[in-house]
């Protein structure tokens, strides 16, 4: 599971800002075009998401898919390289979307049938480290090939990365999944305690009060966050063009290095403090990363400001995971719902990425930095007033999973 995490670090959406910086500086895209893109690759995921967390539910298969979604992604991920004109590209966007929307929800459910509820927040810890381990590395690998070699060295490193986890997934021993707990089901010895409906988990993805506002909060948050790194790799790149894809890759490297100790940090430590808190943290970076990058163009500055990224993403990344599988557990939909949830982040990174550029189209990157923020204080402002503690052994029964029934005994 490590290593399957760090081969697929940058396979799918992880592409987005070194595809808008390539596109700006070597197809001579504008703004615009570039927000069409990320839209067309994020909206492409959101369509396929919540269908690949039912069928992840409902498949023996989940390596098969893990590996098949990565080899289509190495296929689609070389047209840019090839065809500089839009249509291809936007088709092998939307196709690599399609794909991309397989492995997160295939990773997490083959970690919980190998772990299982007690193992899941230190193993998903683990995962996010290894996950932002491969981001450096294949963040490094792209700037120097980038800046060196060819400007279009994106394309074989995610292409090998590609590869490589789709291999790495096959190794994983079908035996050690369990697929019932795998589902956030409960397992045969628990199955005869278990007094809820199949129909009564499926409702609770959509009635549930604390999900609905935790998909709230996911989806302002990526309308917040997701032109961040893209605006700020196409500010560099028209004022540094030779050097931009090596800045754009030190920005990448210097958040992954704090969300690697941050991971760890959360998966030891998530269980004893609790979700909430480690949560309102990652949003308030937010906002603040955003106000430093409208008032700057100082490409140290922006570097540096990628620490903010890292504390962010580096919580979100963990939290995400263990927030759904608390709210579903025993139901036996974890990667139906997790399905939902990512597609509610997909819909806000889709559109947040189309609104960012299009504003610094129109109004300059200064302005589009300061309207990103404000969404994000807005996102801070509802986790922190209606998000309640997910752990369940940190809060009431009566707010626990609450659209549903609790045995008692």
């Amino acid at each position: 599971m490590n290593w399957l995490n760090f081969f697929a670090a940058d396979v799918g959406d992880g592409i987005g800002p070194f595809m808008a910086t390539y596109l700006i500086t070597t197809s001579h895209w504008n703004e615009a075009s570039i927000g069409v893109f990320l839209l067309t690759l994020n909206l492409a995921t959101v369509i396929a998401q919540t269908p690949s967390g039912w069928l992840i539910d409902n498949t023996r298969y989940k390596r098969y898919l893990t590996a098949g979604a990565a080899l289509t992604i190495a296929i689609c991920v070389l047209v840019p390289a090839f065809a500089s004109e839009m249509a291809p590209v936007l088709i092998s966007a939307a196709i690599l979307g399609l794909a991309a929307a397989v492995i997160p929800p295939a990773i997490a459910a083959i970690t919980l049938g190998i772990v299982g509820p007690s193992g899941l927040t230190k193993q998903t810890g683990s995962n996010q480290a290894f996950n932002h381990a491969g981001n450096l590395v294949s963040a490094v690998a792209i700037g120097l090939v980038g800046t060196y070699v060819v400007s279009w060295g994106v394309s074989p490193i995610v292409a090998f990365l590609a590869c490589s986890a789709a291999i790495i997934a096959l190794m994983i021993p079908e035996k050690s999944i369990d697929h019932t707990i795998a589902r956030g089901g409960v397992s045969k010895i628990e199955k005869n305690n278990q007094s809820e409906s199949e129909r009564s988990a499926l409702a609770l993805v959509f009635t549930n009060r604390s999900l609905l506002i935790f998909m709230v909060c996911v989806g302002m948050f990526h309308l917040s966050n997701a032109a961040m790194l893209p605006l700020a790799g196409q500010k560099l790149a028209l004022e540094h063009k030779e050097l931009s894809t090596l800045y754009i890759s030190i920005c990448v490297v210097i958040a992954q290095i704090v969300m690697i100790g941050i991971a760890v940090l959360v998966g030891l430590r998530c269980d004893q403090w609790g979700r909430k808190r480690f949560l309102l943290v990652g949003f308030a970076v937010l906002p603040l990363r955003g106000l430093l990058f409208s008032q700057t163009e100082n490409p140290y500055l922006i570097m540096s400001g990628q620490i903010l990224d890292g504390i962010g993403a580096g919580i979100y990344g963990v939290i995400v995971i263990l927030v759904v599988a608390d709210l579903t557990r025993g139901t036996g939909v974890f990667n139906f719902a997790t399905g939902v949830v990512i597609t509610i982040q997909g819909l806000g990174a889709s559109f947040g990425s189309f609104l960012g550029e299009w504003w610094a189209g129109e109004y300059g990157y200064s302005s589009s930095y300061a309207l990103l923020t404000a969404l994000g204080v807005i996102a801070l402002l509802i986790l922190a007033v209606l998000m309640p503690e997910t752990h369940p052994d940190k809060v009431k029964p009566s707010r626990f999973n609450s659209g549903r029934s609790r045995s008692t005994t």
